[in-house]
């Protein structure tokens, strides 16, 4: 969004006071032989389906091979057909996932005999079923990495507030778990900041896009790719360097049998199809680019022809929503640009369901009820903005816009997760607490534990395992729960009882760690005994001796799933301090028990 009015001063700008860089920044992964699935543009896929790559090389290539990656994780793709189609100038290969392959969003790599190999980060989620109950979410205007702007004639190459609210947002969104998020714009502050003063604001969005853990579609806005008269980069530096991270550089003079010159897409999760349209100014307020081809803003002609004909090739039954930064109604037959909302202002006349856009920073909250819908979302940058949309066998309901706050301790908070240990792969089980002080509840949301890949089964408290996937020495364990409105879930994973095949072992209803410290000495700090239960019930601890005589009750009632924690004093049933020796710590549960040994020393 934000409109700047032309600034005369050179600009050199306000950088010479500026503070050197903290960091140096460089491209993102720039472009080379995948063209389709991008980390900007993924593709689904269940195990079994097969998937299409844009491949950038010569007709003569032979050997073309592509796999998943997931960390250490590698799963091998089936060739599956296509080749080198001619009127278009690429390829388009088909590759199908194998059974077994875990869900999860993974890097895809693809080699051949004629070229380099490649790897598209986040580029393929595979899910197990395409749901028929679930949400997804929208964000827009990142404006990553600042909020100043050239055009107020200063640049603050150090500048990197819009990160932080960014981070904020995929912080709550990685909780929440959509099955896919729509980006709709300005992704960047100024796209053709690039290489000019070493900004490279795609390339740190690109860094930025890889913590979600949803796949995520952007579609461009106009300072995605537009730019100012008061900085040195020429007309369509910007959207050159869009095609160089996270598009296509044939759009400048398309093949023809891909004639068009927008980089226009759409996808299909179930029953709902969306559209994501290119959205930009090209008047000279921003880029003057090429207004032939371009226009003076979008959409052009060109554009709504290809929207005609992507929703008149949908099946019937199918809901079908358009995703783009904003209609700025296209340009007149006298090449001037015509008045904003006059292309998308009546949905159904398009075939549409609904419509979706940002630009406007601050947009009210529109009318959620409409049926089609046409919404606004206010911005990730200064406003930390979400919204959710539900969707149940292809109907969606729009929910309200949300606001990140992530200030830690604050009582404003959003959402926070705290995690009794790191969550790296270094701990057997872990128990994860998150606050929850949006007034919605989230139902699909899912935790991933990364824990120590010990040789055992799972067991949870407080959620369901969706899945498990090994990587790397690392267990990643995924919990589906529910994050009420208003209120802490607490969640917790630990082993339960050793299984050397990996399958068959039926979870035990509580798990034990060590006590500590270990030995132990009475009078000193106390030993802290830390357990888990699966489920709720009848719990008892006791400490015993090594003839399995009780010499000190600890718990004996009822408790509520999830993490526990209790002390011992090293006193005894009499209240008298218990002699050294070797004891027993054991709780026992509905048809389970489990023990750890303490040594009590002088």
């Amino acid at each position: 969004m934000r409109s700047r009015a032309p600034v005369l001063a050179l600009i050199v700008l306000a950088i010479a006071c500026a503070a050197p860089q903290a960091r140096a920044w460089t491209y993102g992964d720039t472009l080379t032989t995948i063209w389709r699935p991008l980390p900007n543009l993924p593709a689904f896929a269940r195990p079994g389906d097969s998937f299409t790559v844009w491949a950038n090389a010569g007709s003569g290539v032979t050997g073309w091979a592509a796999a998943l990656h997931f960390g250490a994780l590698t799963v091998p793709l089936t060739p599956a057909g296509g080749g080198f189609q001619a009127s278009k100038g690429r390829w388009e290969l088909s590759f199908t996932v194998p059974a077994g392959t875990p869900e999860e969003l993974y890097d895809l790599e693809l080699t051949s005999n004629g070229t380099p190999p490649d790897l598209a980060s986040h580029a393929v989620k595979v899910i197990p079923a395409y749901r028929n109950v679930y949400y997804f979410a929208q964000i827009s205007d990142t404006h990553l990495p600042e909020h100043t702007f050239s055009s107020n004639g200063s640049i603050n190459t150090t500048d990197t507030t819009g990160m932080a609210d960014f981070d904020a947002v995929i912080d709550d969104l990685n909780l929440i778990h959509p099955e896919f998020i729509l980006h709709t714009g300005d992704l960047v502050n100024e796209g053709e900041l690039e290489e000019y003063l070493g900004m490279y604001e795609m390339g740190r969005a690109q860094q930025m896009l890889s913590r979600l853990e949803s796949p995520v579609f952007v579609i461009t806005g106009n300072h995605d790719i537009g730019g100012w008269k008061p900085t040195a980069p020429p007309d369509g530096t910007s959207r050159k360097n869009w095609w160089r991270q996270f598009g296509w550089s044939f759009l400048g003079n398309p093949p023809a049998g891909d004639p068009y010159h927008s980089q226009d897409y759409s996808f299909d999760y179930g029953l709902l199809h969306a559209i994501g349209m290119e959205s930009y100014i090209n008047n000279g307020s921003y880029d003057s680019y090429m207004p032939q081809i371009w226009g003076a803003q979008s959409m052009t002609a060109e554009q709504m022809s290809w929207l005609a004909a992507d929703v008149a090739a949908v099946p019937a039954g199918h809901t079908k929503i358009a995703f783009f930064h904003y209609d700025f109604g296209g340009t007149l037959a006298n090449g001037q640009p015509a008045a904003n909302f006059t292309q998308f202002n009546n949905p159904a006349a398009l075939g549409l369901d609904g419509v979706l856009w940002g630009h406007n920073h601050v947009v009210a909250e529109g009318n959620r009820t409409a049926k089609p819908f046409n919404l606004g979302l206010q911005s990730v940058i200064d406003y930390r903005s979400f919204r959710i949309f539900r969707v149940s066998n292809g109907v969606i309901t729009p929910g309200p816009m949300h606001h990140s706050t992530a200030l830690s301790g604050s009582p404003t908070d959003s959402m926070v997760a705290s995690w009794d240990g790191p969550n790296d792969g270094t701990r057997a089980r872990l128990t994860a607490s998150v606050l929850n002080r949006y007034g919605e509840s989230w139902e699909h949301a899912r935790l991933r534990f990364v824990l120590a890949d010990h040789d055992s089964s799972l067991a949870v408290a407080g959620g369901t395992l969706a899945e498990t996937l090994a990587s790397g020495g690392r267990l990643y364990a995924y919990v589906d729960c529910t994050l009420s409105a208003l209120a802490t879930t607490v969640v917790s994973v630990f082993p339960s009882a050793p299984n050397s095949t990996g399958v068959g072992a039926a979870p035990a209803s509580a798990w034990l760690d060590p006590p500590a410290p270990n030995p132990f000495r009475p009078g000193g700090a106390p030993l802290t005994i830390r357990y888990s239960l699966a489920r709720a019930g009848h719990v008892r601890v006791n400490v015993i001796d090594i003839s399995g005589r009780r010499v000190a009750g600890l718990v004996n009632h009822v408790q509520e799933a999830g993490a526990h924690m209790l002390t011992w004093n090293g006193r005894g049933e009499g209240d008298g301090r218990v002699p050294a020796g070797v004891y027993l710590v054991r709780i026992e549960t509905e048809g389970a028990s489990h023990s750890r040994r303490v040594a009590v020393i002088e």
